[in-house]
């Protein structure tokens, strides 16, 4: 076998497994689908990775020719994979299907954010717009209907609590995005910067102790970073890893990481709707403010109230799937009309 030649069912056993460590297989195993639970995991990602590229191909609008080339290719892409799937998971190669699946929409992903200044606004991105206004409204009508159980001293059930979080931060997510609360911090500007010098793509080339002191700053700056998009993932494993016996009972600590992050981004929510409001932009603040507290409110009842014990271990998942959402919509917010 040539080297590289697993690469992609190697690829697909890191979903496979991704899924066994967070609960998602045996979620997938109890769904009444017509489809057999071995081969349900592939299904999913096939699914999931011909919704995504339709997505990026939808919101690849405009007359640059990259662009349209992109819009292309994914849409291509999206469209042989169902038919790849019919004659290669019969013939037992569905695991290279699924690797390539994923290597697919990792490179997709990166070219539709590398385009984003390209894309001209369209129908996809417009009506994208309005399906988070629909995602906000939802969320924001149950969390009205919670908070009027709370003060009426009723019971609030845990699924009315979940949806109504989920709701609102995935409304919000490309607010949230990670690369771009990234870029807020400087983090990854700083990294690029030290990296260009140490390459010596600069006006003035410094010398070699100094350039050599610029690479280790950007590697640890680009580590520091690469560190901060994984932790939402760790989180997500580090139950089902250390159950396995895989990491060490402190990877447990990880638990810690969705309250915080969610604690960090309500204040960061309320901070930007305080300028936007001083901004002259009310609408922008009503949303940033009803989120923000709403996430510190719920986070409040989850650690106050010993029923909701069981709904802190949503939270990984939850924190992930607002990341994954984040860099999807973050990508299509980025969009400028031509």
């Amino acid at each position: 076998m040539p080297p590289g030649a697993d690469l992609l069912p190697r690829l697909f056993g890191l979903w496979v497994h991704l899924l066994e460590r967070t609960g998602g297989a045996s979620r997938l195993a109890a769904l009444p689908v017509p489809i057999a639970p071995a081969s349900r995991p592939l299904a999913v990602l096939l699914a999931g990775v011909t919704a995504v590229l339709l997505l990026q191909a939808a919101l690849a609008s405009g007359r640059d020719v990259t662009v349209r080339a992109f819009r292309a290719a994914t849409l291509l892409a999206a469209l042989a994979l169902p038919l790849a799937a019919l004659r290669l998971v019969p013939a037992s190669r569905g695991p290279a299907l699924g690797g390539a699946g994923l290597l697919v929409v990792a490179l997709s992903s990166i070219a539709h954010r590398a385009l984003a200044s390209r894309r001209a606004e369209g129908t996809a991105s417009r009506l994208l717009a309005r399906v988070r206004l629909l995602l906000e409204g939802t969320g924001l009508a149950l969390s009205g209907v919670a908070l009027g159980l709370v003060v009426a001293g009723r019971s609030l059930p845990l699924r009315l609590a979940f949806w109504s979080l989920f709701l609102l931060r995935l409304s919000i997510a490309d607010l949230i995005d990670p690369s771009r609360l990234a870029a807020r911090t400087g983090l990854a500007g700083s990294a690029a910067r030290d990296a260009r010098s140490a390459l010596g793509r600069v006006r003035r080339p410094p010398r070699p102790l100094r350039r050599l002191r610029r690479a280790l700053s950007a590697a640890a700056k680009g580590s520091l970073l690469l560190l901060w998009l994984a932790l939402p993932l760790a989180a997500a494993l580090a139950p089902g890893e250390v159950a396995a016996g895989a990491w060490p009972r402190w990877a447990l600590q990880l638990r810690w990481y969705p309250p915080l992050a969610l604690g960090l981004t309500a204040l960061l929510l309320l901070g930007q709707a305080g300028h936007a409001l001083r901004g002259g932009r009310p609408l922008d603040a009503a949303r940033g403010a009803a989120v923000g507290i709403g996430t510190a409110a719920w986070l409040a009842l989850a650690y106050r109230d010993g029923a909701f014990t069981a709904w802190r271990s949503a939270l990984p998942g939850l924190v992930l799937a607002e990341a994954v959402a984040g860099f999807l919509l973050g990508a299509a917010a980025r969009g400028r009309a031509r």
